[in-house]
């Protein structure tokens, strides 16, 4: 089974993830205690490496961090939302630092986009970080293209390294990859360096996402560092239901820029679970599982568990047809982004700010 960490495919099937390449489950008793989450409280946040030796560690006092980051390639799309909403979450539970990279250099080798076109882009994926609820007092973002240490980490990880092993966790790729790979492996340890002081890092991040957990925490192992952890969400799919959601395809994605316009268009045509008739929907009701907007309120837009459960009853009983529902979804989608981009205008500033007053981590400290 191979994963991939650019493309778009969606995992169908998980379990045999934990068999191939030894992911854990987060337990129930993980889900008790972050109940109030909705990732953990949903089963969103599903696996993890480590998560537990992290949590006791944040339990005993010790120095932690939260690391992750965005390509600025495009407008905060909603998996970059399930991201940051961890990365506020771990913040708030244990007092984590947020480590936040911008992955400047990894658009470039990804996306041919110089610094120049990303710069913007930044600004604007920062400004929504700060707007989900990032404490900025207590979080260090940084471009990876003006960050020394780690740039140097990725020559030091260079030689820890061989072909052979990036070809068996990433495929035959371009030499810009790889080269992103190992700079992202920096990203991921920076906190542990010791100019930091940081005891443990975990990274929330979609399972996609994998390989570069395992290359971090080979190296970590070779380098005497702390393994740093990870805590793995599911995929959501496109509203075409055919992929996970990408910034790859625009027109199937929500985006935290979209205007209301373009949710009503978007969402219109998104992937239901509704029957060939009504009176077949209304006999048999739809299949929500099948449901694209059903997982929008699932995973982003709808926090109250009781008002889920309605929503799925009212589809499966037939109730309700989809074309009233999705009317209903994309008000609450509207509100809900019209809201968020009003925060987000009086962020921009202060992501300009945070963006320029330190090169990297806490050097500026």
């Amino acid at each position: 089974m191979k994963i991939n960490p650019w493309g778009s495919e969606l995992i169908k099937d998980y379990e045999p993830l934990f068999n191939e390449f030894g992911l854990q489950h987060v337990t129930d008793e993980m889900r008790e205690r972050f109940e109030k989450n909705r990732e953990f409280r949903r089963g969103i946040v599903f696996a993890h490496r480590g998560f537990d030796d992290y949590v006791k560690a944040a339990d005993e006092g010790k120095r932690v961090a939260v690391m992750s980051g965005i390509k600025p390639s495009s407008e905060f799309h909603l998996g970059s939302k399930l991201t940051a909403e961890e990365i506020i979450f771990m913040q708030k539970e244990f007092g984590a630092t947020a480590f936040y990279a911008v992955a400047d250099n990894e658009a470039l080798a990804d996306n041919g986009m110089g610094y120049e076109e990303t710069a913007p882009l930044a600004v604007s994926n920062v400004a929504d970080l700060l707007a989900l609820g990032l404490d900025p007092d207590n979080a260090f973002v940084y471009k990876q293209s003006t960050c020394l240490p780690v740039l140097n980490f990725a020559q030091l990880a260079a030689r820890r390294t061989t072909m052979a092993t990036l070809e068996a966790l990433y495929g035959h790729q371009n030499l810009s990859l790889y080269l992103a790979v190992l700079t992202q492996a920096g990203d991921i340890l920076q906190p542990l360096f010791k100019e930091n002081g940081f005891e443990r890092v975990v990274v929330p991040v979609g399972v996609d996402q994998d390989p570069h957990i395992r290359f971090s925490r080979d190296l970590a192992a070779k380098l005497g560092y702390p393994l740093p952890a990870a805590a793995f969400h599911r995929f959501f799919r496109a509203l075409n239901g055919e992929t996970k959601m990408s910034k790859r395809d625009p027109d199937s994605m929500l985006s935290l820029s979209d205007s209301a316009d373009d949710v009503k268009r978007k969402v219109s045509k998104a992937l239901t679970g509704g029957r060939s008739t009504v009176e077949e929907q209304k006999k048999l009701g739809a299949e929500w599982r099948k449901c694209v907007v059903y997982e929008l309120m699932f995973y982003h837009f709808e926090d109250d568990d009781k008002e889920l459960e309605k929503i799925r009853t009212q589809c499966e009983t037939g109730k309700i047809m989809c074309g009233e529902c999705k009317l209903k979804r994309i008000k609450k989608i509207q509100d809900y982004l019209k809201k968020h981009q009003e925060k987000k205008k009086k962020l921009m500033p202060k992501a300009e700010e945070l963006l320029e007053e330190r090169a990297c981590g806490m050097e500026a400290d």
